[in-house]
Parts: C-alpha cells; structure tokens; sequence
C-alpha cells in the first residue's frame, strides 16, 4: 500500500492488503464567508466548512493522490467573487498539506452547451483561467497498477477547437494504454439513469453525440472504473463490464433529488441532507477497486466519545468479506425508478433510480439478499439484482409455492440470475409428498434450494387481525430434517426465524440444536425487526449475529432494510425513509466485519456466548470476546465493571465502538478513561490473541 502521510486514525487492519489507494471527492463548493447578507439557502453557510472537513478527511488517509472531481468554488467563472473564492479555496486544501489533481467541472470552466439551461456556457477564456490556476483539464497518469484518464466533460459537445483536441487525445491514450488497467474520471456523468436518455433540458448529463462515442470507446477499451460527480447524488451501474460510481457531494444534496424518497424533504428544502455527504476511497487489488464511501457529517451516535486513541474503523465491501454471514430480507425493491422535476421550469422530467439500497447492500457488506422471484421478471429489477450479483452478493429468490407453477420451466427462465431457489411453503409447517418428490428432481438437476414457510394466524396482543409468519421455528426443525432424510432429499438450507423480545437470549442459546441436522446442510436465521426502538433494534441484531456466526453452517438474514412507516405494523428499518442510516445499520457494518476478518489482526472467530440479561444492560461472554450492550446510558466505569473479570483474563484487548465504528488498543486499566463519563452503545471487546 503506498502512501506518504500518517493514518493514524483510520485502523485497516480488519481488510485485504491494497497494493495502492486513491482518494476521490467532489463538490466541495468553497464559498466566501456572506457575512451578515442574506444567503438563498442556509446551509450555504456551511459550505466552506464542510469543504475543510472534508479536506481534513482526506488528508487524515494517508494517500498521496488524492482527486477532486470539479466544483471547487461555488462561484461561478467571470463572476465578482469567482477570482477570490478560488484563491481562499486552494489556500483551504494547501494548509492541509494537500496537492490534488482536478477534473473540470460547471462551477471551474463553465456549463455544458444547452438553449434551455439559465447557466454559464463554457468559453475560451474560463477553459484557459483553469488552466492556469490548477492545470490541464484532460490529462493521463500512470498510479501503481492503475492508468488514469481524466476528462473535461465541460466542453464535450462545444465548438471549442480543445474539444477536437481532447477527443483525439483520449483516443491515443487509451489505444496506448490498453494493456493497463484503466480508470477514467469526469465531471459530467454520460447519465444518470440510462445511456438512452434525453438530454436537452437535462442539466445532469452528457448530451449525444460526445456521449455515444464517449462510451463506445470506454467500453472497447475494458475500463474497469469510471467516476462522475456534478449531481450532488449517489448512483451505482455498470456499463458492460464498467463499474459507473456518481459520487455525492461533500458540501451539500441537490434538493430535487430528493423527491425520489418516500418521505417529507430533508432540512433547508432537501439541500441539507447531511448523512449523504462524503468522499470515497479507493483500495486497488488484484481482483478489483474495492470503493469505501466515508461520511463526512458526524450522525448521532457516532461522535468521537471521549478519551484518546480511537481510530475510525474501515469497514468491508462484499468482495472483502468472503466469510460473512450477514444477509438482508428486501421488503422493498432493491431499487425504484420515478422521475424527478426541475429547480427552475424546464419541459422535461429527469428519469432517476434510487441506488441508495444497493449502495447500503454494498456498504454493509452483505454476501446475500433474499428477493421474491417475481422482481425477475421485472426487466428493471432484474437488471439491479445483476449489478448486486457482479459486486459478489449472493441472490436468493423467493417462490411462494404454489401447486400449479411450473418450477423448472421458472428456473429454465431466470436460473443464472440468481444463486439458489427459496421454495415457500404456503400455509403447511412440512413439504407434501408431491413437494417432495419436486425437491428431488431439483436436487438431482443440481438447483440450490432453500425452503422456508408461510403461517397465518400468530395471535399478537393489541391488534385485531393475526399475523403471517415466515420461517419454521426452531423446534420444527428436527422433523423436518426426519421427513427430507426419508426420502433422500438433502437442502441447502432452510430458513428459520429469530422473534426479537426479551427472551432474546433464551432463543439464541437453542441455535446449536442447528448443527445436529442430516438433510439441512445450513440454516437461514430470519430477524425481522419490530417496532421503532433504535436500541432495541441494536440489541437484537448485535445478539443475533454473534450468535449466527458461531453456528456452522448459520446466516442471518435481517429485514427490513428501509423502515415500514404506513403500514398496520410500524417498525424501523437498517435505513430510515430519507435511506439513511440508523445506529443499527453501523453496528452491523462494524460488527460484520469484525466477524469476517478472523484470519486478520483485530478479526475475531465468535464463540458460543453466555448471555446475562439485566434491566440496565445485555452482556455475552466467551473466551475470545465479551460485548455490552446497554438499555440505558452508563457510566464508563459502571460498563467496565461488567466485564471486569473478562478483561482482567484477556489482559490487553481490542475494544469497538460498534455504532461509531471505532477500535481502540486497551488494558483493564486504561477502557474506563477511554470511554469517558457515559456510554450509551454496544462495546465489543476482542481479547489479543
């Protein structure tokens, strides 16, 4: 891994060696400080703020190259203040000992030609200042085993003769590169939703026919990467075999992006959507880029508690995580498409996908999501369930089993869309013979199954109508592991539910009557998560998955990812309706990897736990690991007293942070100085083996 700074408060030790890292950020929009004058939104008053924040971040990884993907100032070229705010905003990055390279964007040479836009075109003269001030704007670099080519979208499609110029360039450069792995950056993404789209009174896009020949030529020439920013919004997609990232913002959201939410609009009229804001690291290996999105905006919970030492834990993607057993139920689709309407009056829609799903999939780092089959034969669906799947995540689709389907002709159509099969039992606890006799001509056809259950009538105190549930329980699974064996029939898995309560514990201590199955190779433990407790809803999945990775052969499948807020059982999600993150969503991403780094320094393999449960606070003991998990906020030294005598076993031990996503180095002596005056979090500590 090359790089020529300190890093001192990132802790990579939990993910693969990269043999380089790069570091990207957009949009930082630097504005001159407007004083007492009115400003059009309020968050503007942050935007230099944030833009040194962001700097501060990038400069904290330790890279050496670091990309800024256009919009350093918010001014606009010729403008009265354009001069002064470029010269404030390099002096912001240059204080932070930082020399990044730049790609062009609207806001540093001007905007894409466009009748209907109310905008700057760009000019000779704008082209010309960039070049000078930060300079050229199409150019090539070779980094580590990476060949980088950085465009100026700005003047594709102009009549500028650097246009022609910079179309003949790149043609060169890639034909000259095309044994080398290749990573192409620009400002303007060629689109947003797909390569088809409009472009007239499209603000976001690169208009035909730059785009057409932009693309064609990406793809003959196999880039690996391609990069874009300018909308202030996350997308994910791929191109062939392109892996096209739009990155957000690190200052503020674009407001009309918003309306592809299901919810009410966030601060400052959808422009102050903190949570989305950051940058991305990029960490080159044999195999792939694997992309790290870092927040830039702290969110609660995750402030730096107090005491030194703490070091942000970078978590994996799922290509790290070959081991994990993390999973997601999708209540919702992986991905909606709606079209969105303009800031200012425009003739046209924009067509956008709401990626923010995937992306969280891709973040959590997953090896698997349950999906029902029908989003298969949805051409949209089906082609945001392939781009999971190329990420290395893990398909599974859902049938509920009806008599008259035609099974294999189901499989003839989507087999090599997913992974395996979950065959769902409607209203029976065990297969019938003729179900049976399915399950073996598919076991025969080599088909992965799994087979789950769907129950009506679960009686649930204060609501009128019973409840349908999915997933045998525990105590079903020996008879039904008797009825496949008498036939011959071997699964590999089935799915099994985990009911979040109090007696939480009680449940997870039974999961080992798992391991004794003959025909059930592996079991799919289902939590879904109840009610609007956030820290509840930590306790249970915490629990959960230290639970399910100590069980061979276990997984744990956790729904739902988005809150369910209309509907007749209100309960939230890993993500709210803005599809940002709850506490429990970080304490799953950390604890994930934790558990699916064991062969690396500070990984851990989990142990059966004992769990004591107390009104205060949940902890669970082993010989490698203890974790407490509190109800209400504690002090530092009260939570280190629950675990004295572990921790006086272990002698030094790694401690996480699990909703911060922190690591901290500790002794018995030094955990109650590093927590500080109240902890309110689940702590998990790995002893130093």
């Amino acid at each position: 891994m090359t790089s020529s700074r300190p890093n001192a408060r990132w802790d990579r030790s939990l993910l693969p060696e990269a043999d380089f890292e790069f570091v990207v950020l957009a949009d930082t929009h630097y504005m001159l400080e407007p004083g007492e004058g009115p400003v059009e939104f309020s968050s503007r008053r942050l935007q230099a703020e944030r833009a040194d924040r962001a700097w501060q971040l990038a400069a904290s990884l330790g890279c050496s190259d670091i990309f800024h993907m256009g919009d350093l100032v918010q001014e606009f070229p010729d403008s009265e203040d354009f001069s002064a705010a470029m010269t404030a905003a390099i002096k912001q990055f240059s204080s932070h000992g930082l020399d990044p390279r730049f790609v062009a964007g609207n806001h540093d040479v001007g905007d894409k030609p466009d009748p209907t836009m109310p905008t700057r075109p760009v000019t000779s003269k704008s082209l010309a200042d960039f070049h000078q001030a930060l300079g050229p704007s199409w150019y090539g670099l070779d980094l580590g085993p990476l060949h980088v080519v950085v465009l100026n979208s700005q003047i594709m499609n102009t009549s500028l003769p650097e246009a022609q110029v910079q179309r003949d360039w790149a043609e060169a450069d890639l034909e000259e590169h095309s044994d080398s792995r290749l990573v192409v950056m620009l400002h303007l993404p060629p689109y947003l939703d797909r390569p088809n789209e409009p472009s007239l009174g499209h603000y976001d896009n690169i208009a035909q026919g730059d785009r057409g020949w932009l693309l064609e030529l990406l793809e003959r020439h196999e880039v690996e990467l391609l990069l874009a920013a300018h909308v202030h919004c996350s997308f994910f997609d791929r191109v062939g075999s392109i892996r096209f990232r739009i990155l957000n913002s690190t200052s503020f959201t674009r407001p009309g992006f918003c309306h592809m939410f299901t919810s009410a609009p966030p601060p400052d009229q959808g422009r102050d959507d903190a949570a989305k804001l950051g940058l991305l690291l990029a960490r080159v290996r044999d195999e792939r880029i694997d992309l790290h999105w870092l927040r830039t905006e702290d969110r609660p919970g995750s402030e730096h508690p107090a005491g030194s030492g703490w070091q942000t834990v970078l978590t994996g993607t799922p290509s790290t995580l070959s081991d994990s057993t993390l999973g997601l139920a999708l209540a919702h689709p992986l991905a909606t498409r709606t079209e969105i309407p303009r800031a200012w009056p425009s003739v046209i829609r924009q067509s956008v996908r709401n990626d923010f799903p995937l992306l969280a999939c891709l973040e959590l780092g997953v090896r698997a999501v349950r999906v029902p089959a029908s989003d298969l034969d949805d051409p949209f669906l089906a082609g945001r369930i392939e781009v999971l799947r190329n990420e290395q995540v893990d398909v599974i689709a859902g049938v509920l089993w009806d008599e008259t389907l035609d099974l294999p002709g189901l499989i003839e159509r989507h087999g090599s869309r997913v992974d395996a099969w979950e065959w769902q039992l409607a209203g029976t606890m065990y297969p019938s013979e003729s179900q049976l006799e399915m399950l073996s001509r598919l076991q025969v056809a080599g088909v992965a199954q799994v087979l789950s259950t769907v129950l009506p009538g679960e009686i649930v105190p204060g609501k009128q109508h019973p409840r349908t549930t999915t997933g045998f329980s525990i105590d079903a699974l020996a008879e039904l592991d008797s009825q496949l064996a008498r036939v011959d029939v071997v699964l590999d898995r089935v799915v099994c539910r985990l009911d979040p309560a109090a007696e939480l514990a009680d449940g997870l201590a039974e999961m080992i009557r798992a391991e004794g199955l003959e025909s059930i190779r592996g079991v799919d433990w289902q939590l879904q998560l109840e009610g609007i407790d956030d820290r509840a809803a930590v306790e249970w999945t915490v629990m959960s998955l230290l639970e399910t990775t100590a069980v061979t052969g276990s997984r744990l499948f956790i729904g739902p990812l988005l809150d369910m807020d209309r509907t007749m059982d209100v309960r939230h999600g890993l993500l709210d309706p803005l599809c940002n993150p709850r506490p429990v969503f970080d304490a799953l991403r950390c604890l994930n990897t934790v558990l699916s780094a064991r062969d690396r320094a500070g990984g851990v393999e989990s142990r059966q736990i004992e769990w004591t449960v107390s009104d205060t606070a949940v902890v669970g003991e082993s010989e490698t690991i203890a974790v407490v998990i509190p109800r209400v906020s504690l002090p530092g030294q009260t939570l280190c007293g629950l675990v004295h005598e572990w921790s006086r076993r272990a002698g030094r031990f790694r401690a996480y942070d699990l909703v911060g996503c922190r690591v901290t180095e500790s002794s018995p002596d030094e955990l109650s100085a590093c927590l500080g005056t109240e902890w309110s979090g689940p702590l998990l500590m790995v002893a130093d083996t």
